[in-house]
């Protein structure tokens, strides 16, 4: 084997070493950005979940406010309802 084919071929295996090295190295970086990317939208959605879960907690007050409300006026009218028929009887006695 002359000079210039040993040349040639440390050359060869130069570059082979030096792109395989490289490839790693580039690797490493894309997995970390990758996986960097991966956080920041995995934050992002449970940042969007808490801000859901907030305005839904808020409307379910907002319905309990309002069912008591409603319950409030139902026991009402069945009041009116039953003084009603107290006074109806109070007028059948009286006979008006």
């Amino acid at each position: 084997m002359d000079l210039n084919s040993i040349l040639v071929t440390a050359s060869a295996v130069g570059t082979g070493l030096g792109g395989f090295i490289g490839g790693r190295w580039s690797a490493r970086g894309i997995a970390s950005d990758v996986a960097s990317d991966t956080v920041e939208m995995l934050q992002t959605q449970v940042n969007l979940l808490k801000e859901d879960k907030e305005h839904r907690d808020l409307e379910i007050l907002d319905l309990t406010q309002r069912v008591a409300v409603l319950e409030g006026l139902v026991t009402q009218r069945a009041e009116v309802e039953q003084v009603q028929r107290v006074v109806d009887r109070i007028a059948e006695k009286v006979g008006a």
